[in-house]
């Protein structure tokens, strides 16, 4: 977690690798839950929970082929998004994937609890999304942002995802702090640690699984779910063999007109 002085600080924190993270950043423990029950149960939501799970077959083969994970990939990504939110369009900004041989620190598993963005920018960055499209912004439209995740090549064995659950994370608990990874300073959010989080993960997911979570929403300012904060983690419960995790990220943006 980002560590709870901060939440008095007039500043932010700043994080763009390993280093910075750990200066900016404290340990805590906390109970992981299993997400399926819930699933079965009718209890998670994007609206609710912030998170939820769906079946998703790929159609890719070859993640690490850009070219066609944007023509073939994306478009099911955007399908999913829209029949869950009913937005209007759905927009890709990009997508991520992360192996056990990362690049550099921004390739590699997440290793503190964070959202992808901050709402306060939420009017800016879609506002640029959809001029990269070449469409023009209207006043009256609303715009939520989300994540798909999934594992490719095996099922997850060892560093799974794990969000907290928006029903039990105050909006006062979530604080700016500025990603600095690849020369940026993007203004971004994450929460401070409160033992009434609830995380929750899906145990063993498949490479037919697709985790799907609400990054930033501003159809309901100052009330609802606007965060699903995540982090990746050490599962204990792995056996010592266990495959490292292979998984692509998708970001995209759902417009409500």
């Amino acid at each position: 977690y980002i560590n709870t002085e901060w939440r008095e600080r007039s500043d932010a924190p700043r994080i763009g690798s390993r280093e910075s993270r750990r200066a900016a950043t404290s340990f805590h423990e906390v109970g992981m839950y299993d997400a399926r029950p819930a699933l079965e149960a009718g209890e998670l939501g994007l609206d609710r929970t912030g998170f939820t799970l769906v079946r998703n077959r790929p159609v890719v083969e070859d993640f690490f082929d850009d070219a066609a994970v944007t023509r073939d990939y994306h478009p099911q990504m955007q399908a999913i998004v829209r029949e869950l939110t009913g937005a209007s369009r759905v927009l890709v900004y990009n997508h991520l994937v992360r192996t056990e041989n990362p690049t550099d620190f921004n390739d590699a598993y997440s290793r503190f609890v964070h959202c992808d963005y901050n709402v306060a920018r939420i009017g800016e960055m879609s506002h640029e999304l959809l001029e990269r499209h070449g469409l023009s912004p209207q006043p009256h439209w609303r715009y939520a942002w989300y994540n798909t995740w999934q594992p490719f090549d095996h099922q997850v064995q060892q560093n799974p995802l794990s969000v907290i659950n928006a029903e039990s994370l105050p909006l006062a608990d979530v604080i700016d702090y500025y990603y600095t990874g690849r020369g940026r300073d993007s203004l971004v959010a994450a929460p401070v640690y409160s033992p009434e989080h609830r995380f929750y993960y899906f145990p063993l997911m498949s490479t037919e699984e697709l985790l799907v979570m609400k990054q930033m929403d501003n159809r309901q300012p100052g009330r609802g779910t606007i965060y699903c904060p995540h982090t990746a983690f050490d599962d204990p419960s792995a056996p010592e063999d266990a495959l490292p995790r292979r998984s692509i990220e998708t970001r995209l943006m759902a417009v409500f007109e």
